[in-house]
């Protein structure tokens, strides 16, 4: 199965386990102004998944890895089973993996994602837009001045006005507003 291929049925197990509940995906989400990205976050749980079919590489994985690290609550790999044995040595304890089957596109957890507490402000920062990022100085009583400034110069204001679960619930919010109005255009 190709990336997107494995994203689509992880997409579809993620909304049957969630059953009864709301599920927001957002898929290829951009951090640290674009250097990674993420390939599905389940935005309710703050939850990465990362996607490596059989025609990737674990190369990157831990560049992305400590980045995922700043900005989400849990990270699992889903992975090809020829990637099992050399990415269960390199991930950190914390994070979850999956295996996906190529025939059926059914997955199958090794390994239950652990909670992060690695988060870094200004990372879950650079998530914002410059729309998003100055709606949460205005909703904090901060925007007076803001609003001419860069969208870099915003998001580092954010990481340093308020604390790092005050940061996470904006982010939250904004991640949701977006999901949804995707959604609204399919």
């Amino acid at each position: 199965m190709r990336e997107l291929q494995i994203k689509q049925a992880l997409a579809g197990h993620l909304a049957n386990q969630a059953q009864a509940h709301q599920v927001s995906l957002i898929e290829e989400l951009r951090l640290h102004g674009g250097e990674v990205r993420a390939d599905l976050v389940l935005v309710e749980q703050m939850h990465c998944f990362e996607i490596k079919s059989e025609a990737d590489s674990l190369a990157r994985l831990i560049n992305q890895g400590s980045r995922y690290g700043w900005v989400f609550d849990r990270v699992t790999l889903v992975m090809a089973p020829c990637h099992v044995a050399k990415a269960m040595d390199l991930l950190p304890p914390w994070w979850g993996a999956m295996v996906v089957d190529s025939q059926t596109g059914t997955f199958q957890c090794i390994r239950e994602a652990g909670l992060n507490v690695r988060h870094k402000a200004a990372s879950l920062a650079s998530i914002l837009n410059k729309e998003e990022a100055l709606e949460v100085l205005r909703k904090e009583g901060h925007i007076k001045g803001w609003r001419s400034k860069s969208l870099y110069l915003i998001q580092q204001h954010i990481a340093q006005a308020l604390d790092l679960d005050e940061i996470k619930e904006h982010i939250r919010a904004a991640l949701l507003a977006r999901a949804s109005s995707a959604t609204a255009m399919h």
